[in-house]
């Protein structure tokens, strides 16, 4: 063969290879545009990396303490299906990016309920964006004015746009079913009434914090939003006097407990954890936090009375799951 066949033959193989490539290029092109009309590209970042969260069994209840840093989202799949969110992190992108992408990765459709505990930035920073994707049938908002910080006047504009069904938080609000009780505790019902007839706001957002027990097949767990350890002490004086028995909540048989405040002095102290007898505690809070969170009195208070403690900083995110028969275990997500 010739230099000049073999010349031609090179050209030809040349043309066939760049047809192919273009080829290819156009393909993607399209199913770039295929997927962005289905997909907007500013969501994409919320559906890559996502976390191993598992599947929820018939039966069980899951409790999500989502890693946000320095900052609180917790995300409950009740035994009946039901989703509840609480909080939803500082807004920043690194926090709201792991909060949508754990939804993603729960395959989260609707949230039934949204609980907003307090007003603080590093609570309710993400969840307008929460609210792009997600449906919500009912949220919890703390009685405090909507232009309180930024971030609340963020989402409390958000809220009331979506169409969801809005309550503001206090101890008549019940949860519970058959299966599980759920009760507000915290703040009490008359200081919210009193509150909102004379057209006063809460003035100190961690004082305004909802607090809630969760019991299911005889494991109890107590969210303390960022409630400041006077209240705290409150239920327990009230407890130990029984008026909570008629709500069907027993303090003292708390066995999970929420860390008050991301492990703040001023939060969840000994007589607390005496009084619960809790076994298992959960800290949420950022690496290397301006805070020093958790305090190591409180984490001294929790390592003396042996109790198993994780936090979000040094563990990722956490998953207890109570299962039908009343065991639970606990995983980390890193």
């Amino acid at each position: 063969m010739g230099y000049a066949a073999e010349k031609k033959i090179v050209e030809n193989k040349r043309k066939i290879a760049k047809r192919i490539l273009f080829l290819v290029f156009f393909v993607l092109f399209v199913a770039l545009i295929i997927v962005s009309a289905v997909i907007p590209v500013n969501t994409w970042k919320y559906r890559v990396k996502l976390p191993k969260t598992g599947v929820r069994a018939d039966g069980e209840l899951r409790i999500h303490f989502i890693d946000v840093g320095q900052g609180d989202a917790t995300l409950i799949e009740l035994p009946d299906g039901k989703i509840m969110l609480v909080d939803g992190g500082d807004g920043s992108d690194e926090a709201t990016k792991a909060l949508i992408r754990y939804l993603n990765a729960l395959k989260i459709q609707k949230i039934h309920y949204l609980l907003v505990t307090h007003a603080d930035d590093d609570h309710c920073g993400g969840l307008d964006e929460v609210l792009k994707f997600f449906s919500v049938s009912r949220a919890f908002l703390p009685y405090v004015k909507p232009s309180i910080n930024n971030e609340f006047a963020s989402f409390y504009k958000s809220v009331t746009q979506s169409g969801c069904d809005l309550q503001y938080s206090s101890r008549k609000i019940s949860l519970s079913t058959e299966s599980y009780t759920l009760q507000f505790l915290y703040p009490y019902t008359n200081d919210v009434q009193n509150a909102v007839e004379n057209g006063e706001y809460f003035e100190y957002t961690n004082e305004a914090s909802a607090v809630f027990w969760l019991d299911y097949q005889g494991v109890s767990t107590l969210f303390t939003g960022d409630a400041p350890t006077k209240i705290l002490h409150a239920l327990i004086d009230e407890d130990s006097l029984g008026l909570l028995s008629g709500l069907g909540v027993t303090l003292d048989s708390t066995e999970i407990l929420k860390v008050s405040h991301h492990g703040s002095k001023d939060g969840t102290d000994g007589k607390t954890l005496d009084y619960f007898g809790v076994k298992t505690a959960v800290v949420s809070c950022g690496a290397d936090n301006a805070y020093s969170h958790p305090h190591a009195e409180v984490m001294d208070a929790l390592v003396s009375r042996f109790v198993d403690c994780y936090r979000t900083d040094k563990d990722g995110s956490v998953i207890i799951t109570v299962q039908a028969d009343g065991r639970y275990g606990v995983e980390k997500i890193a």
